[in-house]
């Protein structure tokens, strides 16, 4: 089934984005200027017990009149939400909600609302988590010291705590298991020694700004250096904690993420691949040429673009089935990478078409060359299972900056010229700008 790029980014997009919002614990509600629910996530649909029949296109009030156990709640969003509007700014306020089951939670509600350039209210954000657990650890911290300290010593999260003069009160004895370091050496070493240099100016602004009174929590993803010199992901959760003495800190903890860190480049990896031949797609194909496109404009080089496919590819799936063919894709993709140098990139864009692109070329005799290679090596018989076969490939190829500075053309313009190519009898390559542009 093949459906349009336009579809697919529209639906890659709409759907990755209601899937991290509804994989989100927190409560998030989103409303226009005029105070209607336009989206929620699960947590909210769930702890409400509403579906989006329910709720899209409604008031707080006008939902609180339907279901009348919600009144309250409801009642207090409306009034909170009139509290940032009229702040214009994002409002942070802690309410204890009684649960249904008569258990008290402390929740932390953030609004931020938006407003458009004549100044009319546009959007409000609801952003709410529990907290009750968080709470109930800072005062278990203070109460207990003894008790802190042996799930600290027998934990894998590196916990720091920092007086509010930023230095170093406490160091979890977890350091020297993750990270392989003496805690006294550690905290004689000027701050962020070991962290990632990349990584030092997104965590020292959340850092700083714990101290300033700007945030109250922040969430840094950052690279450590483990004691033997490679780096490893953390989560760093970092909380200003106030006692009921006056006393302050800035609680600090560390989590390794690295499988999931290695999960997420999987994934990723998984967007950008073609899964048969596993050379890159055509989405990892446009991101490429348009870097290339820029390193040639700098360097004033040139950009090779060839589109080739199997000639009668039709026939070898007829006569031999559609797994010989696909692994006729497999090995075709094994021939050509073998004539590519280290920077080109070739891509599988769907079916047997695919796309070569030759980047920091100084003139069209090297892109020619290239691409009497490929179809030379690509007429060679092929193996395929028990049977022997001859078939060929032919190539349209365009070149930037001749033919064209947009990507999207440079892709048509190499499709264009292939056709000619097979017109011309196969087996064979042609220029866009030869057959378009020199009317050869």
């Amino acid at each position: 089934m093949e459906f349009s790029s336009d579809f697919l980014t529209k639906y890659d997009s709409e759907a990755e984005l209601r899937f991290l919002i509804d994989m989100i614990p927190e409560l998030i509600v989103l409303k226009d200027g005029e105070g209607r629910w336009l989206m929620c996530n699960r947590s909210v649909r769930e702890i409400m017990q509403l579906d989006e029949t329910q709720y899209k296109y409604r008031t707080d009030r006008e939902i609180g009149e339907r279901y009348p156990i919600l009144r309250d709640i409801l009642e207090y969003n409306h009034m909170t939400d009139e509290q940032a509007w009229n702040k214009a700014a994002t409002l942070v306020i802690e309410k204890s909600f009684e649960e249904y089951g008569g258990s008290e939670d402390i929740w932390e509600i953030i609004k931020t609302p938006t407003f458009d350039k004549q100044g009319n209210r546009e959007r409000m954000m609801s952003v709410s988590r529990n907290i009750m657990n968080r709470r109930i650890t800072e005062k278990k911290l203070y109460e207990s010291q003894e008790r802190f300290r042996f799930i600290a010593e027998n934990m894998t999260d590196i916990i720091t705590i920092f007086t509010m003069d930023r230095k170093i009160d406490y160091l979890s004895p977890s350091l020297a298991t993750v990270l392989g370091y003496d805690i006294e050496l550690v905290m004689t070493q000027p701050r962020f020694t070991t962290l990632h240099p990349e990584d030092v100016p997104r965590f020292s602004s959340a850092f700083e700004a714990m101290f300033e009174g700007e945030l109250m929590q922040a969430k840094v993803e950052c690279r450590y250096r483990h004691i033997q010199g490679h780096y490893i992901w953390f989560e760093m959760n970092m909380s200003r904690v106030s006692h009921d003495n006056g006393e302050e800190y800035v609680l600090v903890v560390g989590r390794d993420i690295s499988e999931r860190k290695i999960h997420e480049q999987q994934l990723n990896s998984l967007a950008y691949m073609d899964p048969l031949t596993g050379v890159p797609n055509r989405r990892y194909l446009m991101k490429q040429l348009e870097q290339d496109i820029k390193t040639a404009c700098q360097h004033n080089t040139m950009v090779g673009v060839l589109y080739l496919d199997v000639d009668h590819f039709k026939q070898v799936n007829d006569t031999l089935g559609h797994e010989q063919g696909d692994q006729l894709l497999i090995q075709m993709v094994e021939r050509i990478t073998n004539e590519l140098g280290p920077v080109d990139t070739i891509a599988r864009i769907g079916g047997d078409e695919f796309v070569v692109v030759l980047p920091i070329m100084t003139d069209r005799n090297q892109i020619a060359w290239m691409a009497e290679n490929v179809c030379h090596t690509l007429q060679q018989p092929w193996q395929l299972g028990k049977a022997c076969m001859v078939t060929s490939s032919s190539i349209g190829i365009s070149i930037y900056p001749n033919d064209s500075i947009s990507t999207a053309d440079l892709i048509r313009h190499a499709d264009a010229a292939l056709y000619e190519a097979k017109r011309a009898g196969k087996a064979q390559f042609a220029f866009y700008e030869d057959v378009f542009l020199n009317g050869r």
